[in-house]
């Protein structure tokens, strides 16, 4: 009798289980469809922003496996080590060595082995949402369709890798305090060990997955001694790396970025002003999710526009090089700094009204990636923040559960696809005006039978050195009277030839996205750094991208 009734019971749970796992199963398919979906009209991208640094250790590990820093590049106008150049661990460019190898180094080439990234990191989202929201999908898509996310997709970067093994990380850690199971916790301080060996970020796990582990359990747990292991992996890698080149990478990465930092720091409450904005742009979908119906929260929104507008008025805009309109970088800082403070708000609101371990681990997520990011940092990068993304989509579906507004939630995600799709755009644009430039270059001068020089970085001096054109170096400079320099207005780097010593040859202007700016000097916004601009992206007319080219007298 007791055999049947638990066979009847075990076959009833089956039988309602077996929907579940297929619905979860079918969820995970649709979110690695679309996110392919998403990314596809970016195939084709051209190199850019930091690219280049990847794919050029990528060349020196198939050259020497072992020795992925031992070569020199000149990137900021004279020639470095790349120890003092490249401030990421190498496990991200022994992957595209990998791919690069099977598939060659084309754009399109890369850009696909590149898309199991994101795919991995949408689905680790959908997997971790389950445990904080009851719409997981839609936090997942969220994460995908947050500005952030989409632009740094389209990259070789190693940002997007980073993010995907931090996720699995934290769903390993967490189902092993569920089940108690001591392989969980293994898996998961490998991928907290290989996020770190992509981007040094990810040691920040180490903490907040202690911290999360000491409030849910209300103890000292033995299960903290598995985080150990991506300490002891740090360490030794700190130790490896100075014993082969002299310096300590990880350390000498925060000691780079304080030196950078005590330079060209602005004043704390300016770098707060554009930190917040930061948080805003790049988490800008959520306010698709945001119900204005109460009085009281649209009155505390306009009051902070008004707030943000003015501060970004008065206090960043006058440290700013500017050639587009004023107004609406200031405008738009104060709608994005807005939008800032109203997700660190919502978080610390979850964590007021829920009091729970699961509130208290979103709310340190997003605030301590936004505290990174803004004071800690060399610059405020939208990059840095990137890791928040899942967070802010999970906070952004609990407050939409709270205000029941499943049918909000379908055109709040198609709105944030559209807003983040032209974002990416236009980023995409940005990097084929690189890419046209060095080609227009080569065209036009290639066949000569003197020396062509160039000054810039990014995608710009990849395609140049591609087709022959030599880097301009600073400190040993070469160029002899009737050769020609080309160069890059954005590149604020470069060296300034006394204008009695040149003559034009050459003006090229490119329009990237004539009404959307994402990395354009003197537009206002500048995604990769706010030295050149204190918003992430912004809606203004946005100045072209200027090329030149000039020959020595």
């Amino acid at each position: 009798m007791l055999r049947r009734v638990s066979l009847g019971a075990l076959n009833s749970f089956s039988s309602k289980l077996t929907p579940i796992v297929s619905d979860s199963r079918r969820n995970l398919v649709w979110l690695a469809l679309i996110t392919v979906a998403a990314l596809s009209p970016f195939l084709n991208k051209a190199f850019h922003v930091d690219d280049p640094l990847f794919i050029w250790m990528a060349e020196q590990i198939t050259r020497h496996p072992l020795d992925p820093y031992g070569f020199k590049v000149n990137w900021a106008g004279f020639a470095q080590p790349m120890t003092d150049v490249m401030q990421n661990p190498p496990l991200c460019s022994y992957y595209i060595a990998l791919v690069a190898s099977a598939l060659g180094w084309s754009e399109s080439a890369l850009h696909v082995s590149f898309l199991l990234w994101p795919m991995i990191a949408v689905v680790g989202a959908f997997v971790v949402a389950r445990r904080f929201c009851g719409n997981a999908f839609a936090a997942a898509l969220l994460t995908l369709f947050a500005p952030v996310f989409l632009v740094s997709a389209t990259t070789l970067m190693c940002d997007v890798m980073m993010l995907a093994l931090w996720i699995w990380a934290i769903e390993f850690w967490l189902a092993g305090l569920d089940r108690e199971q001591w392989w969980r916790f293994l898996v998961s301080a490998l991928l907290i060990s290989a996020a770190i060996l992509t981007k040094y970020f990810a040691v920040s796990l180490v903490p907040l997955l202690a911290v999360y582990t000491l409030v849910r359990n209300r103890r000292l747990s033995v299960h903290l001694t598995w985080l150990l292991i991506p300490v002891a992996v740090l360490s030794n890698y700190d130790f490896l790396t100075e014993q082969k080149y002299g310096r300590a990478l990880f350390s000498g990465a925060i000691t780079t970025s304080a030196a950078v930092t005590s330079g060209t720091r602005l004043p704390r409450p300016v770098n707060a002003l554009i930190g917040l904005a930061s948080i805003g742009g790049c988490f800008f979908s959520v306010i698709f999710f945001c119900s204005f119906r109460s009085k009281r929260l649209l009155v505390w929104a306009v009051i902070s526009l008004v707030l943000f507008a003015g501060a970004f008025r008065f206090f960043v805009v006058p440290w700013e090089y500017l050639e587009a309109a004023e107004a609406p970088v200031w405008f738009e800082g104060g709608i994005f700094a807005a939008i800032g403070v109203g997700i660190l708000a919502m978080a610390a609101a979850d964590l007021a009204r829920r009091r729970s371990p699961d509130a208290l681990f979103l709310l340190l997520w997003i605030g301590g990636t936004f505290f990174f990011s803004t004071f800690l940092n060399w610059s405020v990068t939208s990059r840095t923040l990137l890791p928040a993304a899942p967070a802010v989509a999970i906070l952004a579906m609990r407050r939409a559960e709270q205000r029941r507004a499943s049918r909000v939630t379908t055109y709040s995600l198609a709105a944030a696809a559209v807003c983040s799709m032209l974002i990416a755009i236009s980023d995409y644009r940005d990097a084929q005006c690189e890419r046209v430039a060095a080609r227009f270059f080569r065209d036009r001068y290639a066949s000569g039978s003197r020396p062509f020089w160039f000054q810039g970085h990014w995608g710009f001096q990849y395609y140049m050195q591609q087709w022959g054109a030599i880097i301009y170096d600073r400190s040993n400079p070469q160029v002899r009277p009737g050769e020609l320099v080309a160069g890059a207005f954005s590149n604020v780097q470069a060296y300034r030839f006394p204008d009695e010593q040149i003559i034009m040859q050459d003006w090229l202007r490119l329009t990237a996205f004539p009404f959307l700016g994402v990395s354009t000097v003197g537009g206002g916004a500048s995604f990769y750094s706010s030295f050149g601009g204190p918003l992430p992206w912004i809606v203004n007319n946005v100045p072209p991208q200027r090329y030149y080219c000039f020959k020595v007298r």
